[in-house]
């Protein structure tokens, strides 16, 4: 199954599931916005997005084109989440997810690996990307923000610089709502759509 091919059916599959609910309740529960008109509008990886209700399309709030198929998907996988999410920045690695341990070595090939060949220890040139997405800085390591994903969900990047012995690093941690909310799969998905913004 081609790549286009499994997102149309994660796609089918989700609005099939998210037809039999009351999305008010939903949103309500997962700390959304509640939906105005049949429009769900919600901020996500620095950008104003519209879900309709109806047909469960998403679309850029600013130009009114479709979103990426994969923005789509994480959005819809969120709202078919069944337990209540509340704010919480406790952090839990790629590893804490049900067959993460599993699948680390591709996910830090799809994150900090490629994010880290990039920027090397060029932080100005980093922090400027950062700006693409809703964040803040931490104080972790040589250089920390917290990235805003969807919803409550939000990113940790920890980036140490690289010296004469060792070269520079990056971690990635997720707040504990994305692991209730998530799959591994999609939690990959999520860190790769934010680690390729910062390119």
């Amino acid at each position: 199954m081609s790549k286009i091919e499994a997102q149309t059916e994660a796609v089918r599959i989700a609005v099939e599931k998210l037809q039999q609910i009351d999305i008010l309740t939903r949103c309500a529960l997962l700390k959304l916005p509640a939906p105005v008109g049949g429009q769900l509008n919600l901020r996500a990886f620095g950008t104003d997005f519209f879900l309709s209700t109806d047909t469960f399309e998403l679309f850029l709030t600013e130009s009114g084109k479709p979103a990426k198929e994969a923005d789509r998907i994480l959005i819809l996988h969120l709202l078919l989440c069944e337990q209540p999410l509340a704010p919480s920045f406790e952090m839990v690695t790629f590893r804490d997810f049900p067959g993460g341990a599993f699948y680390l070595e591709p996910f830090l090939s799809r994150t900090v690996r490629p994010l880290v060949k990039r920027h090397g220890n060029n932080l100005v040139d980093l922090e400027k990307a950062l700006h693409r997405f809703d964040f803040e800085k931490l104080d972790i390591g040589d250089f920390s923000v917290r990235i805003h994903a969807l919803g409550c969900l939000y990113l940790t990047l920890i980036y140490r610089l690289g010296d004469d012995e060792f070269p520079a690093s990056a971690e990635l941690f997720f707040n504990l709502p994305t692991k209730r909310a998530l799959c591994a799969e999609d939690a990959a998905v999520l860190a790769g759509r934010i680690c390729y913004g910062l390119f």
